[in-house]
């Protein structure tokens, strides 16, 4: 595998994967951590690994039994083959507040990647409520200033959290089979 093909891989599965281990292990850093060393995993093992599938497919299983793993061990975290555990070993939200827990803290993971002035912008428009033109008063920047950071901040957010939405929708459904 070439530096450039897998930092591609990284850059395209970074977030969704940390999202997938948070979801698990309910803490952000750790999530990051977990997915940082899959990742190191692949490059130091990129000639003996024979992905069959997808890399995403094979990612997020070898990421969730790598939180499984350190939930067991508390600390220590092993890759093993992704077909080592089976479906139901994968926890998953049991109630809509646990699956609106994940949701939101992958929507603040995913604001935390703004650069940071457009998402103070952001937050000072969403959260806090101010007028675009209190916003730039308050930042000593143009109205239009404001008006594109918001509007490039929804793009990447609605990039960034399209995973969700198909997420959410699967787990309804496994639900509703339930």
């Amino acid at each position: 595998m070439e530096p450039a093909s897998f930092e591609e891989l990284f850059r395209t599965h970074y977030s969704f994967l940390c999202a997938t281990a948070y979801t698990v292990v309910k803490d952000e850093s750790t999530a990051k951590d977990i997915v940082q060393d899959f990742f190191l995993y692949c490059w130091d093992k990129r000639f003996m690994i024979q992905i069959t599938k997808n890399f995403k497919g094979y990612a997020i299983r070898a990421v969730r039994n790598a939180c499984l793993n350190y939930q067991k061990r508390k600390g220590k975290i092993i890759f093993n083959d992704p077909s080592s555990f089976e479906e139901d070993d994968i926890p998953l939200p049991e109630s809509d507040k646990e699956l609106e827990e994940t949701r939101d803290a992958a929507l603040w993971a995913a604001i935390g990647r703004l650069p940071i002035q457009r998402q103070r912008i952001f937050l000072l428009s969403n959260r806090d409520d101010l007028k675009y033109k209190d916003i730039a008063d308050q930042l000593n920047i143009s109205v239009n200033t404001v008006k594109t950071q918001i509007k490039l901040a929804y793009q990447f957010l609605r990039k960034e959290c399209d995973w969700m939405i198909v997420f959410i929708i699967l787990l309804l459904l496994f639900f509703e089979k339930k």
